[in-house]
């Protein structure tokens, strides 16, 4: 048996997998983009050259290293989402390691398309850890991302104080907890590795305004990262094209329902929604297999799916309030979490994770761990296991 590592050597792909880096001291900051996750995706990476060419052509010097990472080459050959399976929802399923750790010398040939990319990806991930050393806290890995509706820009987290801190810095609106509903992300895996890790999604897949917005993004990161050197003016320009010009208030949402789709080509999205719409209770959102679904509660449409191939096919989110934010932040840095094992219902599984018989433990059980960082998913119809994130 041999280890991924062995497997995929960390040279010729590696190298076309990282498609363009500039490295600093070894000191400094690291931030890695990942662009192209999606074949269909692909404003990232043209706002990665935009901004590569003009740092080689005007010899900018950065305090720190940066690298972008291509995400689905194959699929964004051929300009489609993926060719087996979703690149960014397959991360997850194999626990920390993507394909388990060891495969036979011989069973190489079997993989799919997207499990050889994120066994490159992985390898090219490991080199920079690798590079830079592993247990330094200062790396910042980002997903640049488009929509199939037209939207405003947007970040993505998993709701650690880290995260916050760094997406708060942005003056777009901030999506809390996506992984307890959308699985398998390579910003989760990189978050279960320890290191800070967000989502910039820029707006719809054939805007030009996507490109400039993942520009900007880049831009900004590296700025407010204190890598680069920008003139207020220009910090000012980049704010601006990024920050939502409608109406969308740029604070906290978490999802308060998230619709999936087992067969995308039986689901359709009813026309004219677009992104953090407001939509109310009962109104009519989409049809399945010809079968009318309307809105479970109130609040803003998100990531309505345009296209046939993927399988989320809407979410309903609401903002949250500050004092919730303030709470969640307090708590989770007091000595509450020692206090959890003796709720009525919860069992400690180990150091980082517990299992909740919902039976006993009746109310109120995600909203308490989530104020102190944890993510919950359902095990069985009456079991919830809640991991710190």
């Amino acid at each position: 048996m041999q280890k991924i590592e062995q497997l995929i050597s960390d040279s010729e792909e590696t190298v076309q997998r990282i498609r363009w880096s500039k490295k600093g001291k070894p000191a400094e900051p690291v931030v890695v983009f990942f662009a192209g996750i999606h074949g269909n995706e692909p404003a990232g990476l043209q706002a990665v050259d935009r901004v590569a060419k003009i740092i080689e052509r005007e010899e900018i010097e950065l305090k720190g290293s940066v690298y972008a990472v291509t995400g689905n080459i194959e699929a964004l050959r051929m300009g489609v989402r993926f060719l087996d399976t979703d690149l960014n929802r397959m991360w997850e399923s194999f626990g920390m390691n993507p394909l388990g750790g060891e495969y036979s010398s011989n069973g190489n040939h079997s993989l799919s398309s997207e499990q050889r990319e994120s066994l490159e990806i992985r390898v090219a991930i490991e080199s920079i850890l690798n590079e830079h050393g592993r247990k330094r806290s200062d790396f910042i890995f980002t997903d640049l991302h488009t929509t199939s509706s037209q939207s405003c820009a947007f970040i993505l987290l998993n709701d650690t104080l880290a995260n916050r801190e760094l997406a708060r810095k942005f003056p777009v609106p901030q999506i809390l907890g996506i992984e307890e509903n959308i699985h398998g992300t390579l910003l989760s895996y990189i978050n279960n590795l320890g290191y800070k890790a967000i989502g910039f999604e820029a707006g719809a897949h054939t805007d030009e305004a996507s490109i400039d917005r993942s520009e900007a993004f880049f831009w900004l990161l590296l700025y407010y990262n204190r890598m680069i050197d920008l003139p207020g003016q220009k910090v000012t320009e980049y704010e601006n094209r990024i920050r939502s010009g409608q109406g969308i208030p740029d604070s906290y949402y978490e999802i308060l329902y998230h619709k999936p789709v087992e067969n995308p080509e039986k689901f359709q999205m009813i026309t004219g929604f677009q992104n953090f719409d407001p939509i109310e209770k009962d109104e009519p959102l989409a049809y399945e297999y010809d079968q009318l679904l309307r809105a479970p509660a109130s609040g803003r449409i998100f990531m309505p799916l345009y296209q046939k191939v993927g399988q989320d096919g809407y979410l309903i989110i609401h903002e949250v309030s500050a004092f919730w934010l303030e709470l969640s932040a307090y708590l989770r840095r007091s000595f509450v979490h020692s206090l959890l094992r003796f709720m009525p219902g919860v069992s400690v599984v180990d150091d980082q994770s517990y299992q909740v018989d919902i039976n006993v433990a009746r109310f109120f059980v995600k909203e308490i761990f989530h104020l102190l960082g944890y993510r919950v998913l359902k095990k069985d119809q009456n079991t919830l296991i809640c991991y710190k994130r």
